[in-house]
């Protein structure tokens, strides 16, 4: 069960073995320094609801880029799942930052990313455009899945959400990337915190700030020197583990 439900409770009222498979159990199975899980009313009530979701499964796989202590049995840390689109790509150290953001609430980061100088290739800022728009540096395209990735393989850094996916196929490729998780999403907050921690890339708040922007653009050669020593055989990891699991069960 990738943190559904209605697989959890079918296992459960037929007897039937479940295995966890998502990020989100990374709240409750693992040990975190202060610093990340601040302020600490917000983390326990996120791991309360994640412990109370799924309890007491045959065990509990957690898909992660860092490797905090475990502190239940149980527990296996096993690298992100990779789309095949993502393995099959070939990363290249382009000039263009790769820009994931929706308009509501970044009043002003068009203007921010023009004053950078940096070819911008922004997903989700113009909603329902049909072809790509240019303005100066700006470009906005289109969603398009084998456009985005593409873009994300070919970028200098990555500007996104806090999004567990896009977040991975970033540290993935080893792009350094400024992460700015919803508001209320603790588990995203987790992930960005650590994001930051592992010197991969920055976390934000906001991008209401300039400096924000400018300070991650500063920071982009010491990411790719941390970046360069992270290490995934694709999804090798957690296929082993699921076919051990299997075999035990």
């Amino acid at each position: 069960s990738d943190f559904e439900s209605w697989t959890y409770v079918y296992g459960k009222l037929h007897d039937v073995p479940v295995v966890s498979v998502d990020n989100n159990q990374m709240l409750s199975r693992c040990s975190h320094p202060p610093e990340v899980t601040r302020p600490l009313l917000d983390f326990r009530l996120a791991r309360l609801f994640v412990q109370s979701k799924l309890p007491f499964c045959h065990h509990y796989v957690v898909t992660t880029f860092f490797h905090p202590d475990t502190c239940k049995p149980r527990t296996t840390l096993v690298p992100p799942i990779l789309r095949p689109e993502i393995l099959a790509a070939r990363p290249s150290k382009g000039d263009h930052l790769l820009v994931y953001q929706t308009a509501e609430g970044n009043t002003g980061l068009a203007r921010t990313l023009a004053e950078t100088g940096m070819e911008c290739r922004i997903y989700g800022m113009r909603r329902g455009i049909q072809e790509e728009q240019v303005e100066g540096n700006l470009r906005y395209r289109p969603f398009d899945e084998a456009g985005f990735i593409a873009d994300l393989a070919s970028s200098r850094a990555v500007i996104a959400g806090g999004s567990f996916t896009v977040m991975g196929e970033a540290v993935y490729l080893r792009k350094p990337m400024l992460s700015v998780p919803v508001g209320g999403q603790f588990e995203q907050v987790l992930n960005a915190r650590w994001l930051e921690r592992l010197g991969y890339g920055r976390y934000a708040e906001s991008l209401a700030d300039p400096v924000v922007v400018h300070r991650f653009l500063d920071a982009i050669p010491a990411c790719e020197g941390r970046l360069a020593s992270y290490e995934q055989d694709g999804n090798m990891k957690l296929q082993e583990t699921l076919d051990g699991l299997l075999a035990e069960l």
